[in-house]
């Protein structure tokens, strides 16, 4: 195994970690930064560090390192086909392939799979833009994961916040409920009053 590697996906995990707990967009986009490229290198270099390599740990801490690097759609795909590879052969986990299968379908503005991405209608946590939701828990059990419904109290015990917007008129941290699919939405300050509304999402 290699230590080196496993030690320095768990330290990034960890900073990946603190900059998403702390709220803080800004932080996100720096950490996320500064994993791209450190990741396309070492896939490029050596493939997919499975967790022959790198441990257990190792292989989900990659997982959850492309996880998040929305900012580059075509690595994540890259990724995915990766890492169902990696899945067949024993260096993967079935949940950590849904995780990424949802988010690579949705970036590409398909229906996610197993309902792992989530957003907040209403004040209830809801799948984005699931596909055929009557058989999402066959597929969840078939992937090592739990029912839809008690996945997404999860999410409801926590009560966060779906998103934040970084108020471009004081600097404040805005929270608001991200759009259904295809639709804008305005996000109003409650600081300083600025309106800023937001393009299209998926």
């Amino acid at each position: 195994m290699d230590d080196a590697l496993r030690a320095e996906l768990l330290r990034r995990v960890e900073k990946d970690q603190a900059a998403r707990g702390s709220l803080d967009s800004d932080a996100m986009v720096e950490v996320d930064g500064e994993n791209l490229p450190w990741l396309k290198e070492l896939i490029a270099v050596g493939g997919w560090p499975g967790a022959s390599r790198t441990g257990a740990d190792g292989a989900h801490a990659a997982w959850l390192l492309v996880q998040h690097m929305d900012a580059d759609p075509a690595f994540q795909r890259q990724c995915l086909d990766l890492l169902a590879a990696a899945v067949a052969d024993g260096e993967a986990t079935p949940a950590d392939l849904a995780y990424l299968t949802d988010r690579v379908l949705l970036a590409e503005g398909q229906q996610q799979v197993y309902g792992t991405q989530v957003t907040r209608r209403g004040g209830a946590w809801v799948p984005r833009h699931l596909g055929d939701p009557a058989g999402v828990d066959e597929r969840r059990m078939a992937a090592g994961l739990g029912p839809l419904a008690q996945y997404l109290q999860g999410f409801a015990d926590r009560a966060l916040p779906a998103a934040w917007l970084n108020c471009a008129g004081c600097g404040a941290r805005v929270p608001f409920e991200p759009p259904e699919v295809d639709e804008p939405v305005t996000v109003r300050c409650a600081g300083c009053g600025l309106q800023t509304t937001l393009g299209a999402t998926r």
